[in-house]
């Protein structure tokens, strides 16, 4: 088969089997709503920030969505012939908080597999199953179990905690595949292998999302601390550390999330993912003819039912010197889906009791 379409972010069709594919949408199904629910009626922590859907969180929520989106676009080098990017669960997590980060990043996910053809759409239960409810949901607990140590010591404690929680949840979001691999895997790859291969990729593609997510954190709570969720519900605000408006950042934000998919993209690795690269291990690529050769785990791969769509593969119409305006369009559908889902999902609980 082709690799361009297995070198997409995520996981793609037949991988795993139907049966288990089923099954983890089924899980994503609930967990999503989980979230949804759980940020519409708040819970103790939430109240005493003020509450999870508030007048900021739409365009905040939605913000973030939007820069996790761009930056999934920026693959960076980790290995000879292996790439990474962002998956986003620890940052949504921190910034957003644990039910609104996983529907940030479902929304990304639903996003990439129905206008860019990225990752599959029986697939798509487990991409969201890994990152954005196992990965938000470890990240978070990795997060708020380093809080009373490392947020009260110093500036850099945040960006520590940051690192450390994109690490691990990146692993984590990882072992989702691996189980999925073990109970349904449709190829020939022993298990010890594809746990082996993931496990030293996704270590290493941690390092990267750490790095990204300790800067944006650090970043976001220099200006705006009371936008930052983990120090909302910590109580670990500093007074008087409000440097802009809340429009000013909420602005700058929105610039840099399209600067980030307009021109960084363009500087992004071709090479294929820590997930793409486990999946192929066993085939070479046939020079110039984009084909897979061999035995691999790739080769099982389904053709996306949206292969021919205009933006697939992040392009226009198959233009990759249009990868920039397809990243534009993509954060811009980011960031209007997900702030509709919160005002959808907020309308009830701003709703005055009878």
């Amino acid at each position: 088969m082709s690799t361009s379409d297995t070198l997409a972010m995520h996981l793609s069709d037949g991988i795993v089997d139907a049966r288990t594919s089923a099954f983890s949408a089924i899980i994503a199904v609930c967990g999503v709503g989980f979230a949804a629910w759980r940020a519409r009626a708040g819970d103790s922590d939430e109240r005493s920030a003020h509450g999870v859907l508030d007048e900021r969180t739409a365009p905040m929520a939605g913000l973030v969505a939007a820069f996790i989106f761009a930056v999934q676009m920026v693959n960076f080098p980790i290995l000879p012939g292996v790439s990474g990017h962002l998956l986003g669960g620890a940052l949504a997590a921190i910034l957003v908080g644990p039910y609104l980060g996983a529907l940030c990043v479902s929304i990304v996910l639903v996003v990439q597999a129905l206008l860019f053809a990225d990752g599959g759409l029986t697939a798509l239960g487990m991409n969201i199953t890994n990152m954005a409810l196992i990965g938000v949901a470890a990240g978070y607990l990795v997060a708020r179990g380093l809080a009373p140590v490392l947020l009260p010591r110093s500036e850099s404690g945040l960006a520590i905690l940051g690192f450390l929680a994109a690490l691990i949840g990146t692993i984590c979001a990882a072992m989702g595949f691996v189980l999925e691999y073990a109970i349904g895997g449709a190829g020939s790859e022993t298990l010890g292998a594809v746990t082996g291969y993931m496990l030293i990729t996704h270590a290493l593609i941690g390092v990267g999302e750490g790095v990204i997510t300790a800067i944006t954190v650090t970043a976001v709570a220099s200006a705006r601390p009371d936008l930052v969720y983990l120090l909302r519900v910590t109580g670990r605000q500093r007074t008087g550390a409000r440097r802009v408006s809340v429009n000013q950042f909420l602005i700058g934000f929105a610039v840099i999330a399209f600067a980030v998919a307009g021109l960084l993209s363009y500087l992004a690795s071709s090479a294929p993912d820590g997930l793409d690269a486990t999946t192929q291990r066993g085939c070479t690529v046939i020079e110039n003819t984009e084909r897979l050769e061999g035995e691999c785990i790739a080769q099982r791969a389904e053709v996306h039912r949206f292969a021919a769509s205009p933006l697939a593969d992040y392009t226009i119409n198959g233009n990759g010197a249009l990868t920039g305006v397809a990243g534009i369009l993509g954060v811009a559908a980011a960031f209007a889906a997900l702030t509709a889902t919160v005002r959808i999902v907020g309308a009830r609980r701003r709703t005055p009791a009878g």
